[in-house]
């Protein structure tokens, strides 16, 4: 029935494109594209957006979408018609011209199943996800120099993704660094292709990173422990980071000046600010995914630390940790999550959920 309907209503564009004098026969231009363009994925997402439009409970109270997520999946509706209306009369050329509404819709089918109204009271033993692709979620972990990290520090946390959990550029996890200032300051945790990577400025030159990164696990929907570590005082192997406790990457400082001299990590100056699943300074470096028990320490840990690191809790009070949020449970208040240090405080800021365990 629901095909049925979509084929109406193609048709209908069909007529009206050729009456327009723009093709001759919607049926020869829907032979020609299916030999090119699949628009498999378009008929999928339409029909499963459909059937979310037919059986979702719109509302106020728990256990219902809001009305406004329900609009906008109308409108995502329409979107999607007009690809698959575009296919059909032989609009699209290449691949990626139908996968773009395909993104689209799926994008727009998660935010709405994200807008499930459940509220899980204070303390409530639950996961954490960010919508942070488009730049519509993050977490706000306040503004101190600390942040910025200095000769030797270490980043730990558990991350969780789903399939296309970012789009395109760089997708950052956790990060100081600031893109807007010369030479390049902080750190940063991301990912860029298929490689999950760690990036720190250098200096004083311009546009000067040291960085490396490996293929990022594809372990969809599962935990994974990692830990980038930064100390400038080995003579090799002052980038590394950890994969579930073993060496993930091992990167020597080679950033030199033209007399050949290794720079040094630019901690800092300007920007303090620590971000997760956005870039503070550049909001379009962005991702959604879990987190939890993250931890900053201000000095560096080996592999040993890290792997008992990774199976322990924190009570806050241990020596050279900075900040640590165990985002384990539904908090009294999301604008205002007090680390276990007791000297942070934690944002979460535009769309998230709380997901009940």
């Amino acid at each position: 029935m629901k095909k049925d309907v979509l084929k109406k209503k193609i048709l209908v564009f069909c007529s009206l494109l050729f009456f327009m004098g723009l093709l001759h026969s919607c049926e020869e231009n829907k032979t020609l594209q299916s030999r090119e363009v699949s628009l498999d994925c378009l008929y999928s997402n339409y029909e499963s957006m459909l059937t979310l439009q037919d059986t979702a409970k719109i509302g106020e109270s728990d256990g219902t979408f809001p009305r406004e997520n329900a609009e906008l999946l109308q409108i995502a509706i329409e979107e999607i018609e007009l690809g698959v209306s575009k296919g059909l009369a032989g609009q699209f050329t290449l691949q990626y011209e139908a996968d773009n509404f395909c993104i689209s819709a799926e994008k727009a089918i998660a935010e709405f199943l994200n807008s499930y109204q459940e509220t899980l009271a204070p303390g409530t033993p639950a996961e954490l996800i960010v919508y942070g692709i488009d730049g519509k979620g993050r977490i706000e972990f306040g503004s101190d120099p600390a942040f910025g990290g200095s000769d030797a520090f270490a980043v730990e946390a558990w991350i969780k993704y789903d399939e296309n959990f970012y789009e395109s550029g760089i997708g950052d996890f956790i990060a100081t660094f600031d893109n807007s200032t010369q030479p390049h300051e902080g750190w940063m945790i991301n990912f860029m292709g298929d490689n999950m990577r760690s990036t720190i400025g250098m200096g004083p030159q311009e546009g000067r990173v040291l960085e490396w990164g490996n293929k990022y696990p594809t372990n969809y929907g599962e935990w994974n422990h990692i830990a980038m570590v930064y100390d400038a005082s080995l003579s090799e192997g002052q980038l590394k980071m950890y994969l579930n406790g073993e060496i993930f990457f091992s990167k020597t400082n080679d950033i030199v000046d033209n007399a050949g001299v290794v720079q040094s990590y630019q901690p800092n100056t300007k920007n303090f600010n620590m971000w997760a699943f956005q870039e503070p300074t550049d909001q379009a470096r962005c991702m959604t995914g879990y987190i939890r028990k993250f931890r900053f320490w201000n000095v560096a840990k080996t592999q040993s630390d890290i792997n008992t690191l990774m199976n322990s809790d924190v009570t806050g009070s241990e020596s050279d940790l900075e900040c640590a949020w165990d985002f384990t449970m539904v908090p009294e208040n999301d604008e205002a999550i007090a680390d276990k240090t007791g000297e942070h405080t934690a944002k979460i800021v535009g769309n998230y959920k709380w997901i009940s365990l």
